[in-house]
């Protein structure tokens, strides 16, 4: 009888333990999504809007505030979230 109670109260932690550990896991997956988001890249300036002398005024402020640019197929200029308002502060 004394067997049966230690062996339903260890299955009663192992089974809060699992359940705490898959909580832990979710949380910990969700921050690790969250601080990636701002490597996204996202579209600074448009090709439409810039000739060949703006694009390269801006290319040369990019490169001098130390902000990491791409250009797309389109030509237009790509930038990554977390440099977006340091971006339009400076290089506007």
């Amino acid at each position: 009888m004394r067997r049966c109670k230690w062996s339903q109260l260890f299955n009663s932690y192992r089974a809060t333990l699992v359940r705490l550990l898959i909580l832990m896991l979710i949380l910990i997956s969700g921050c690790t999504q969250h601080s990636n988001s701002g490597n996204e890249f996202l579209i600074y300036a448009h090709h439409e809007n810039m000739n060949d002398e703006l694009r390269e005024s801006l290319f040369k402020c990019l490169i001098a505030e130390e902000i990491e640019y791409k250009i797309d197929r389109d030509k237009n200029v790509l930038i990554k979230k977390k440099d977006l308002k340091p971006a339009v502060a400076r290089c506007s």
